[in-house]
């Protein structure tokens, strides 16, 4: 996240409240000891099949 920081010029404080909500949202997931990584499928939203 550290790169990204500086690559983005962001606080660290905004750069975790993003990580927070791509995670709550199922977008990333976080391994411990090896990092965050994206999420293979999206989750399907709400109210919506996921054969859609």
């Amino acid at each position: 996240m550290v790169e990204l920081l500086e690559e983005f010029g962001i606080a660290t404080s905004t750069g975790q409240k993003v990580h927070r909500g791509l995670r709550a949202e199922g977008l990333i997931y976080t391994e411990p000891g090896l990092g965050s990584f994206v999420s293979k499928k999206p989750p399907t939203p709400p109210g919506e099949d996921a054969d859609g």
